[in-house]
């Protein structure tokens, strides 16, 4: 192998670790400094809350038809965003929300 093709792939997994998106962590995470701690409900299988330490800054409602959803809000002055989506079936924990704060990203499962 060429010594490009090795130095690319090595770039691409750097990179691609850079973005990853930590599992699925039931409803809440904590980050591990324990200075950011995200949560979030699912209230009447349609109704997100996302909360970031302690504080409400979601408060919407996914598709009724798709389950699917993308909502934004503020914190401390950092961008928040949620993009939920949830399997067919409705079972506990089927809706799941990638969530952004600042740089954390976390999927949390509602």
């Amino acid at each position: 192998m060429s010594t490009n093709f090795m130095i690319a792939a090595a770039l691409a997994v750097t990179i691609s670790g850079c973005a990853a998106v930590a599992p699925a962590a039931g409803n809440q995470y904590t980050s591990r400094d324990g200075k950011l701690n995200i949560r979030g409900e699912l209230v009447d299988s349609s109704r997100v809350h996302i909360f970031v330490n302690g504080d409400k800054v979601i408060a919407d409602e996914v598709s009724l038809v798709t389950g699917d959803g993308r909502f934004d809000g503020n914190w401390q002055g950092k961008p928040v965003s949620a993009d939920c989506a949830t399997a067919a079936g409705g079972k506990l924990g089927a809706t799941l929300c990638t969530v952004v704060v600042g740089g954390e990203r976390v999927t949390l499962a509602l």
